[in-house]
């Protein structure tokens, strides 16, 4: 399934787009589609940490956090929920 958006380029960008493209023998629309999909990747990557601690403070939901890690969001959550039941543990026999 795709949907359609729409977004508004300065006219110099949009020249170099399809400068580009033209060389490459490439559709705009698959072009973008492709560098908006490399640039996604690449930003999952840079930011994965901080999926991962967003998550962890509660500002990041688990569907959010399984739609870029991937498998390893049930690792992640697992290892929130075991620190958040020592943390309990913790706080337990401190106010005793």
């Amino acid at each position: 399934m795709t949907t359609q958006i729409n977004i508004r380029l300065n006219e110099h960008l949009l020249q170099e787009i399809d400068t580009v493209v033209h060389m490459l023998h490439v559709p705009r629309s698959e072009w973008l589609r492709m560098k908006l999909a490399e640039a996604v990747k690449q930003d999952i990557l840079k930011y994965r940490e901080a999926f991962i601690m967003e998550f962890a403070m509660g500002h990041l939901s688990f569907k959010e956090l399984q739609i870029v890690l991937g498998r390893d969001a049930e690792d992640v959550k697992l290892i929130k929920e075991m620190t958040l039941k020592g943390k309990k543990e913790i706080d337990k026999f401190s106010s005793e």
